[in-house]
């Protein structure tokens, strides 16, 4: 009998040390993950770059992101498009697949198009994720006035897929910072979805994209100024050819 209290005390323990190790676990899961947020470069094409820091300077929280994959949804408005073929080509080494959740046609303007949503799929390497895309604005219709157009990029959405179900671990805490989210195929519930989105902290600015724009008041002048250059390139190359045809007629005489 006695032998039996002892064991049963000694399971009890055991439940009792691994109930307080989730516990200290679950306290560790804040998620002080920073994102950057930046456009570089000049003019209607530019690059959008994504920085993610998790918790680099925070040893207790590093654990939890060791080896995982990084998932970033990006929406791009519908004054600005990427390509898939872009991405290929851009050369970035962090990141490894690219998926557009929305078609895309680069010829259509800002006024006829929509949203934008980009899954990509990159690695957390030394507590980092680093990736960028090339971007472009779409043509803008004029406005009277002219100036410029401001196009906002939306802030991403950030995902993790851990190994060892480390998330799990977060209990409520994880529960209260997260909801179902997307990221998986369309075949795959939320419910059953392994990605988990998780809270971010943004240390850059909202981004803003601001794109010039015709003036309609100067659209008298553009259409007299643009038939005038067709008529004068007309008459010049009118006048072109006739000239070579009378050099070549007077060719034509002297040898025979």
């Amino acid at each position: 009998m006695y032998a039996e209290i002892q064991v049963i005390l000694f399971q009890v323990s055991i439940a009792i040390f691994f109930m307080f190790l989730q516990q200290i676990e679950g306290k560790n899961c804040n998620f002080y993950v920073q994102v950057e947020q930046k456009l570089l470069n000049e003019g209607f094409h530019r690059n959008l770059t994504i920085n993610i820091d998790f918790a680099s300077d925070n040893e207790e929280e590093r654990w939890l992101y060791e080896d995982c994959m990084v998932g970033i949804e990006q929406t791009l408005p519908s004054g600005v498009y990427s390509s898939i073929d872009d991405i290929n080509d851009s050369g970035c080494v962090n990141l490894i697949h690219t998926v557009f959740k929305t078609a895309v046609n680069i010829e259509l303007p800002a006024k006829k198009s929509e949203p934008i949503v980009i899954h990509l799929l990159s690695k957390v390497r030394d507590y980092r994720t680093d990736i960028y895309i090339p971007v472009h604005a779409r043509y803008h219709n004029p406005a009277k006035g002219g100036g410029m157009v401001r196009n906002e990029i939306p802030v991403p959405k950030v995902y993790l897929l851990c190994p060892d179900s480390r998330l799990e671990r977060c209990d409520d805490l994880y529960a209260e910072l997260t909801h179902p989210n997307n990221f998986c195929s369309e075949h795959v519930s939320k419910e059953n979805c392994t990605w988990k989105e998780i809270p971010i902290i943004m240390v850059t600015a909202p981004l803003s994209w601001h794109v010039p724009v015709g003036d309609t008041e100067h659209y008298a002048l553009v259409a007299g100024g643009t038939a005038l250059v067709i008529a004068l390139g007309s008459l010049y190359l009118l006048n072109t050819l006739r000239r070579y045809h009378s050099l070549a007629h007077r060719n034509n005489k002297k040898i025979s």
